[in-house]
Formats: structure tokens, sequence, C-alpha cells
């Protein structure tokens, strides 16, 4: 090391593009110089999606609302309205009531109907 804390490394060999175009290894492991390229040449790349956020994931985080309420989009218990930037309940369908000739008008917690499910 010199006075300035900076490492000198002298190539005594031929050019680097020499070694390249024999099919060599531009950087033997015991080379000193390999600990100083290993950040630029040794980059890993994963082959498994542990880490992977899929792009609706990503899309969800970035909403604007609270994690309660992100969360429960995520579950599918509520739905992101576009238009208006709320969090809604989901359309839901209702035996025995019709959204166009009679539709329920009351509360969820007051419905009596045997069944509700989700529309789609």
């Amino acid at each position: 090391f010199g006075s300035s804390g900076v490492a000198w490394i002298f190539w005594s060999g031929p050019p680097m593009a020499t070694l390249a175009l024999r099919g060599r290894p531009l950087v033997a492991l015991g080379d000193p110089l390999a600990g100083a390229l290993s950040g630029a040449l040794g980059q890993v790349r994963w082959k498994n999606q542990n880490n992977s956020v899929s792009l609706l994931q990503q899309y969800y985080k970035r909403l604007p609302i609270r994690k309660k309420w992100r969360r429960a989009i995520l579950r599918g218990t509520m739905h992101w309205c576009e238009e208006t930037g709320q969090v809604k309940i989901p359309p839901i369908a209702i035996a025995g009531y019709d959204d166009k000739k009679n539709p329920y008008r009351g509360k969820f917690e007051n419905l009596r109907s045997p069944r509700v499910w989700l529309k789609d």
C-alpha cells in the first residue's frame, strides 16, 4: 500500500484482451485483481423467484391507502374503485333480489337471504 492507502497492482503478463480471446478467464481466482473485479464481474443472477414481486403486488402496494384496506383488497373482501379512488365493498348478488327490478336496500347485517355470493 502506498501512503494514501491505495493498493497498486502491476500486470506483467500479455494484454488482457489477448487473454480473453484465447478462451481463458480474464482473472484467475488467486490473482489480487480478482477481488477488485468481483463486484463488477461477479454479479449473482438468481434462477428462482423467491424474492420477486409480481406487477399486481407492486400496483397494490403503491395505492395511497392504509395497510388495513390494502390487505382487504389483496384478500378480495374489498375492491378498489378506479373512478373515485375509494375502497368499496365488492358487488354482491343476493338470492331473491334482482339489481334492476328488486334491489336490496337494507343493511347487510339485517339481510335474511340464505344465499349471498360475489358477482364476477
